[in-house]
């Protein structure tokens, strides 16, 4: 867990550290806020079920602390689903999982203006996120819930088209990671990771 906080924060100290690159001018307004869709990739196996994709919905907003520098924070919400074959106890049997993942970022990030309507962001952060799984088994009687609040951390990079002074598209695609949550069944114990990766497509507001 240490390693993740002190890499998230090196991510953090790299991109400020440029601030001596800075334009005259805030490249995507004083603050700016961006509703996104993404498809979300889960890299890790929860409950020794195979839990890959599904949909996440988020909501982030900015402030330029410099002029290719903005902090800011990113909240949403993404849930999946899956039904597969694990060995359980010497037995194959079929899992029904389900994940509910909430993450909360601080991050921080720095603009490239390509061109005046082109933008390249590049940034990272730490966070701290809300993960529930639900597995199920009728072949054995299983019903299981556990959740928790986990640290992690996450790089990310955007291209943005800016439509207006107002207005603005964009692809976002990032990677987190994440520290472990343990679940208990009975006297069993696994542990998931909510690793994942991130891409779709973000529109926002420029103030």
């Amino acid at each position: 867990m240490k390693k993740i906080i002190l890499f998230s924060l090196l991510v953090l100290f790299v991109f400020a550290s440029t601030t001596v690159y800075a334009a005259e001018k805030y490249s995507l307004g004083a603050s700016h806020v961006a509703l996104k869709v993404d498809y979300i990739y889960f890299v890790e196996d929860v409950f020794r079920a195979d839990m890959k994709d599904g949909v996440y919905v988020g909501l982030e907003a900015y402030y330029g602390i410099l002029p290719n520098i903005y902090l800011g924070m990113e909240s949403g919400y993404a849930t999946a689903g899956n039904k597969d074959k694990v060995n359980f106890e010497g037995d194959k049997i079929r899992v029904h999982v389900d994940t509910d993942f909430v993450p909360i970022e601080l991050n921080l990030k720095y603009v490239i203006e390509a061109t005046p309507s082109f933008l390249i962001s590049v940034g990272g952060g730490a966070s701290y996120s809300w993960l529930k799984v639900r597995a199920k088994s009728s072949a054995i009687g299983l019903k299981v819930t556990n959740d928790d609040f986990i640290w992690g951390g996450q790089l990310f990079a955007d291209l943005t088209y800016k439509m207006s002074d107002q207005w603005f598209i964009g692809l976002n695609g990032k990677y987190q990671f994440t520290e472990d949550m343990t679940i208990k069944v009975g006297d069993f114990k696994s542990s998931a990771k909510a690793n994942n990766w991130r891409g779709g497509a973000q529109v926002g507001l420029i103030f």
